[in-house]
């Protein structure tokens, strides 16, 4: 191992080569993530294949539409992603108002949770939303997903819209969040200073 060789988990923008790492996790995310709050056929159904299908042609789109950052464990490979593209208002509901970016995926493996991934992934994000342009950022959660809702609000994401539509045969809540622009989000997960 030399000094450029991370020994722990790191965050960094996704490659074609990610396409089935993401995919995995898109799956068992769903299912660690959702588990009694979806109908578990829903989450049975969930296909490692398909997903694999749509990442592939996700990390095709050509820049300044999609972005996606992967956590990383040297040790296993993606163990967590996010990502964002330019929201369409007439589509993704009332809690995106005019240009915006929404962030349709967050998924960390629980055995990688309480480790400050979530908050990097999100920063990362962030801080590529900014360089995009002006906008508000936006997302929905599953409403009665408690600890993602305790996290946007944690890192500035203020309750925008509540919806309610079914999923997978289930009539689900969802909680919108947002935040003003995407330089907020970004001072909001920023790495934390150790006190002095």
């Amino acid at each position: 191992m030399n000094a450029q060789t991370p020994i722990g988990p790191y965050v960094r923008p996704a490659m074609a080569d990610d396409a089935e790492g993401i995919a995995k996790v898109h799956v068992r995310g769903w299912q660690e993530a959702y588990a009694g709050l979806l109908p578990q056929e829903v989450l049975d159904r969930q296909s490692v294949a398909y997903r694999l299908r749509l990442w592939t042609d996700y990390l095709k789109e050509p820049p300044g539409q999609r972005w996606t950052f992967v956590a990383i464990d040297p040790a296993l490979g993606v163990v967590g992603f996010v990502g964002a593209t330019r929201a369409k208002p007439a589509i993704h509901g009332p809690a995106i108002h005019g240009p915006a970016f929404k962030i349709p995926v967050l998924y960390i493996l629980q055995s990688h949770l309480r480790r400050g991934l979530g908050r990097h992934l999100m920063h990362a994000l962030a801080r590529a939303l900014a360089e995009a342009g002006p906008g508000s950022v936006a997302l929905w959660s599953l409403a009665g997903n408690r600890p993602a809702r305790a996290f946007y609000q944690a890192v500035g994401g203020r309750l925008n819209a509540v919806l309610a539509e079914r999923q997978g045969g289930a009539r689900v809540t969802l909680a919108g969040y947002r935040w003003r622009n995407a330089a907020e989000l970004a001072e909001r997960t920023a790495p934390r200073q150790p006190a002095t």
